[in-house]
Order: C-alpha cells, then structure tokens, then sequence
C-alpha cells in the first residue's frame, strides 16, 4: 500500500496501533491515574520529517499552521481543577510561561513590524515625512501589549506566593503548634 507516494507508510493523521477507535485522530492518547497526569504521542514520522513535527501538531485534526504553542499552554491552564495547592501552583507555573511566551512573541513580532515599516519610502505627496519615526509609533504599541504579557506572567506568580503567605503558611504554624514544635526562627539581625 502507498501513503503519500511512499511504500508501506501509514498516513500522518493515521491512529497508531494498538489506540482505542474513539480516540482523536492525531494519535494522542491521554491516560490518568489518582492526581498523575501522562500524556502519550504517537506521530508516525514521514519524510524529511522528525516525530511531532509539523504534522503532528493539535488535537481534532486541525492542520499545523493552525495550532501554536499559545494554543497548548492555554489548554493546559484550562484543564486544571483544583484539587490541591499543586494545583494552584501548577496553574500559576503554566500562567507565567504562557506570559513569557506571548512576551517574547510580541517583541520579536513589534521589532519585525518596526524593520519592515521602516523601509517604507512613501508616496510622493507625503513630502519626506520620516518613515522610521512613524514605524517606531507603530511598533510601541505592540511593544506594550508584550509588556502586558510580561505582567500577566509575573501576576501569575504573585498570585501563587500569595495563596502561599495566606494559606499555606498559616496551616502549616498552626500544625506545628499543635504539635508542640517552635516556629522556624525568622531571620534577625544583631540579636543573640
């Protein structure tokens, strides 16, 4: 049988063997046990292609160009139900990586938009206007919204250091009172 010219190769968006027929048709299958969470890929590899490359990117079918990474991180947040202060923390370390992602993505994005508006040399009846400085305008902008991506992500951590000082501290004296045991010592300066 030949798939996409080549011999004896299963088509990329081809269940693996072995998966379950109501399963996604990319091949990814998710298994659980208790609060551990495992994700399972398989991809068949195809030409001039590693594992998981282009092909094999998204859940439903979705062709690659559709799915990014952004896309991922946000399912990730979206699935965690809280259950533990794993869970807060975990959320709050998926938070800020998809912070530091779409920051990273815009600068590079408003640095790009501001090379290529740059060069643009205009129409006779603008007299000369100065095509850079207009870029630098434009591109500010997209700056900014990369710094709100930046502040989402520390806010996410902020948000976990909170939880941390409001509940877990708190719980974690009080258990150390009922049992009998001293506080840790806090930090002090030229007290014996």
């Amino acid at each position: 049988m030949t798939t996409n010219g080549f011999p004896n190769q299963a088509p990329w968006n081809a269940t693996p063997p072995g998966a379950a027929n109501g399963g996604s048709s990319t091949g990814r299958t998710r298994h659980s046990h208790k609060e551990k969470t495992y994700n399972v890929n398989f991809t068949a590899k195809g030409p001039g292609d590693s594992a998981g490359g282009p092909t094999g990117g998204g859940d439903g079918g979705a062709p690659a160009a559709d799915r990014h990474q952004g896309d991922r991180l946000i399912h990730t947040i979206e699935r965690i139900e809280f259950r533990s202060d794993k869970d807060i923390l975990a959320m709050a370390k998926a938070i800020n990586h998809l912070g530091r992602e779409l920051y990273l993505i815009l600068g590079m994005r408003a640095e790009e938009l501001n090379g290529v508006l740059s060069q643009y040399k205009g129409k006779w009846y603008t007299f000369g206007t100065q095509s850079r400085i207009k870029a630098r305008l434009v591109s500010a902008h997209l700056k900014v919204s990369a710094e709100a991506a930046k502040a989402l992500g520390v806010g996410a951590l902020k948000m976990a250091h909170a939880f941390d000082r409001h509940f877990v501290k708190p719980e974690q004296e009080a258990k150390q009172q009922r049992n009998g045991k001293k506080a840790r010592p806090t930090f002090t300066i030229g007290e014996d």
